[in-house]
């Protein structure tokens, strides 16, 4: 007999089907479980039992929730501002599941504000989808990067569009997405929003850059266009040579700006991934507590580049153990023939890369 009778534990369910309806409470059968999804518990509420504090997220999730101000100062047109949230650290290491955390932590302070705040409407746009691809934005139909000016329309179209759904008054909307001048756009779309009491919450997606001052001039314009009631939260991934602070710096002295940084895994992490995931979606009889120890011994050895790779490895183990005949934890020699071939991947890659095509 097999234990093939487990869903595997490190799967996540999207929070749309093959149609893009959305799965409501995650409990319909049939709906399609990812590898590797960035968790929107906003969007789909079962993904909230799901997250997992590894890469320091908890400590700037904390923060977030204890900086953030208070319902009535984002409401309040005489602040003059609204707010940027950069949330930046290494590519995969969970910026985007870490914003739609902060999403939800939001979307659970105005649904308790009660009638005194005069129940404001929460609008969320993801400019780049819920996964928060900056391709979607930033690149053309032939593949060159898009020039500043169109990824800004870009993001401004997507938000006009979330409104427009929303029933807001189609003329002014319409207005806003006529305007030529951003700045002024984004007044009148401040404007709009103290009139029909709400707030919007976009989320700006990582952009590729061709260097740091590019993306300096682009966030103090994210900056400039977070008006009062509007909150734009802003991806940024950079490399080992690069650190949080240097990203933030254009914007440091700002009362206006809330800064989260990630940083890279331990191996706390492994262990704290393996037993958070599979308490969230139910220990299946499949599976037995691996040691902790052993686990924690795993990250030196197998070294895990970010929690994009330490999902993956996950999922793929928990479905190779479906298989097995006996139960078996999934301990650093479960896990070993996954990772390693992972990295022969990367490997075969370094030495035989793949080269862009030539023009024509």
């Amino acid at each position: 007999m097999t234990s093939s009778d487990w869903a595997n534990p490190y799967g996540v369910r999207k929070p749309y089907g093959s149609n893009g309806a959305n799965h409501g409470d995650g409990g319909e059968k049939g709906a399609t479980l990812s590898a590797d999804h960035p968790l929107v518990p906003w969007k789909q509420p079962d993904h909230v039992h799901q997250w997992v504090d590894v890469d320091h997220s908890r400590e700037e999730l904390d923060r977030f929730v204890r900086n953030w101000p208070d319902l009535g100062e984002l409401l309040d047109a005489n602040v003059g501002h609204g707010r940027v949230v950069i949330v930046s650290g290494p590519p995969g290491m969970g910026k985007t599941t870490l914003i739609h955390r902060c999403l939800y932590e939001v979307q659970q302070r105005v649904a308790a504000t009660g009638p005194s705040a005069g129940d404001p409407l929460a609008v969320f746009v993801p400019t780049a989808g819920l996964e928060n691809d900056g391709r979607r934005i930033s690149v053309d139909p032939d593949g060159s990067f898009a020039p500043t000016r169109l990824i800004n329309a870009r993001i401004r179209s997507e938000i006009t569009k979330k409104l427009l759904l929303h029933e807001f008054s189609e003329s002014r909307v319409r207005a806003i997405t006529a305007e030529e001048d951003p700045y002024q756009a984004y007044g009148e779309m401040s404007d709009l929003l103290v009139q029909r009491n709400a707030l919007l919450f976009a989320v700006i997606p990582h952009i590729r850059w061709n260097d740091a001052h590019l993306r300096a001039a682009f966030l103090r314009t994210c900056l400039s266009h977070a008006h009062t009631r509007i909150v734009l939260f802003v991806e940024v991934s950079h490399g080992a040579a690069e650190t949080a602070r240097e990203v933030a710096a254009a914007l440091s002295g700002s009362a206006a700006v809330t800064h989260l940084a990630l940083r890279e895994l331990n191996s706390e992490d492994i262990w704290r991934f393996s037993r958070s995931a599979r308490a969230a979606n139910g220990a299946p009889n499949g599976l037995v507590e691996p040691d902790r120890s052993s686990l924690m011994a795993a990250h030196d050895e197998w070294k895990p580049s970010d929690v994009r790779e330490l999902r993956k490895v996950f999922h793929s183990a928990a479905d190779a153990l479906r298989r097995a005949p006996h139960p078996w934890p999934i301990d650093a020699d479960a896990l070993r023939p996954h990772w390693e071939r992972r990295r022969a991947g990367r490997d075969a890659l370094l030495r035989h890369p793949i080269l862009p095509r030539s023009g024509g």
